[in-house]
């Protein structure tokens, strides 16, 4: 695993964090000088700078967002080049997207709901008047800030319908044909064919079906399957899976969601004018009641496609080249249980804490059942090593490696883990080197290298990270 390391300092921002990444991006908290404002920087990855195609996606998507001035959508400040990184530098908006919220606390008040819908389509609005389609629309790309904001960010798939920028639209999307989340995605962008913004509706509609069920109207076991459903499959009625919802209000809902474009409404402008509708007629205590996070997990207890550890595996699974992730992400949480709900089984806990994918989430599994350590907490140990790896962190994970390291040679495999965990570490933090060294020939004197990815992937990070520190020694 390659990780691409920058100074405190780039540019004219004072990088202070990293706060998420993908596929095809970094994200980083930083502070532009000498504004001393909050930006989040999008750092596209090396690997992918050397494509043209790739640095021509990347650029489209900040010019898609500053070609657009609406307070729901995040502003861009910037974007440019520097040493070879291209980066945008964009508003950040500190708190959490959509998907997080819905997995914190359930499904979400009518009125908050109605709100949401309304803001977004207004966006969304703004965004078809000028041409521009975004492709992805889906919880995480949503974000709600502490203060009340709500932000449709990501627009890395989006695709001006008119050829406004100096950009070959065929050569990049030739990439990835049907880019997207098939869990969201429009019959139409399912089967390869044009869009507008009434493919974007519909994936709004989806959103709004999956925020007041908290089930979305389409599981599968491969994408294929879930794509292939929204083309031809009609979802569950929302007042049978959830009958305070007013008739209004899932009769909007389901029209976004119609199968043919030509159905759904014909402008976001005809969304918000109902939803303001609703809005005026006034909703009632009952309708602002919501599902308990009991009674929405008990749905998706029954659709193991959303529950899989691997759900970003979607994406990657679609076999269409080029995936994305929702990369503003709120700081790196400290593994607690508090506030984790306890499921009646260990395994149940452990697919609650598949879906919602935190530290504090795994290590409910081992706080609540630690009669079951030996299979099922070390597996949650793994898990949350493999959440800080993948996010950069090498001081939480620390204790983790610690004590897998001192393991005894019975359970080989997870000491190597271990090890290499420590080595990967001390490289990163720059502690003492020789140190890391030891660390990593301890691994290397068995002679036998276990094929587990994670493993494979740390030591490999932990060798890369610590011959580029000596030979930036030597030349020192």
């Amino acid at each position: 695993m390659s990780i691409v390391r920058f100074p405190s300092e780039f540019g004219n921002y004072t990088i202070l964090r990293r706060i998420g990444g993908g596929a095809t991006a970094d994200v980083y908290l930083a502070e532009q000088q000498p504004l001393r404002r909050k930006a989040a920087l999008k750092i596209l990855k090396k690997r992918l700078a050397d494509d043209e195609i790739n640095v021509q996606r990347f650029i489209r998507e900040a010019q898609a967002i500053a070609a657009l001035n609406h307070p729901n959508l995040v502003h861009i400040y910037q974007i440019d080049c520097r040493d070879g990184n291209w980066y945008i530098a964009q508003e950040f908006v500190e708190g959490e997207n959509l998907h997080q919220r819905l997995c914190r606390i359930g499904t979400l008040p009518i009125p908050e709901t109605v709100d949401i819908l309304r803001s977004l389509s207004s966006a969304l609005d703004k965004a078809a008047h000028v041409g521009i389609v975004h492709r992805d629309i889906k919880p995480e790309n949503i974000l709600l800030g502490s203060g009340g904001d709500i932000k449709i960010t990501d627009f890395g798939l989006a695709r001006v319908a008119q050829q406004t920028f100096d950009v070959t639209d065929a050569a990049l999307t030739e990439i990835g044909m049907t880019l997207g989340t098939p869990l969201y995605m429009s019959p139409e962008q399912a089967q390869g064919k044009p869009l507008d913004h009434r493919s974007d509706m519909y994936s709004l509609g989806i959103t709004g079906y999956y925020i007041l069920t908290g089930q979305l109207p389409f599981q599968g076991d491969t994408p294929l399957a879930v794509a292939m459903q929204h083309v031809h499959k009609k979802p569950k009625p929302v007042r049978e899976l959830r009958p305070d919802v007013p008739a209004a209000l899932a009769q909007i809902v389901e029209r976004m969601i119609a199968k043919k474009p030509e159905e759904r409404y014909k402008t976001f402008a005809d969304i918000v004018t109902e939803l303001d509708s609703i809005k005026t007629k006034g909703l009632s205590a009952k309708n602002s009641e919501r599902f308990s996070l009991t009674d929405i997990r008990k749905r998706m207890f029954h659709f193991p496609f959303v529950l899989v550890p691997c759900l970003c595996v979607i994406v990657l699974g679609l076999s269409l080249g080029y995936g994305y992730r929702s990369f503003q992400t709120p700081p790196l949480p400290v593994p607690v249980t508090e506030g984790v709900p306890k499921r009646q089984t260990v395994e149940e806990q452990w697919i609650y804490a598949c879906f919602v994918n935190t530290p504090e989430a795994w290590q409910s599994v081992i706080d609540y059942y630690p009669d079951e350590e030996y299979l099922w907490g070390f597996k949650a140990k793994r898990q949350q090593i493999r959440y800080y790896f993948y996010n950069n962190d090498s001081v939480s994970p620390l204790p983790l490696f610690q004590e897998f390291a001192e393991l005894s040679d019975t359970d080989m495999e997870n000491q190597r883990l271990g090890l290499a965990g420590l080595a990967w570490c001390c490289a990163e933090n720059q502690t003492d080197m020789k140190t890391a060294g030891e660390f990593l020939n301890r691994v290397y004197s068995t002679g036998v290298l276990y094929d587990d990815p994670l493993f494979l992937q740390i030591l490999d990070a932990a060798s890369k990270t610590l011959n580029r520190k000596k030979e930036h020694s030597v030349r020192q």
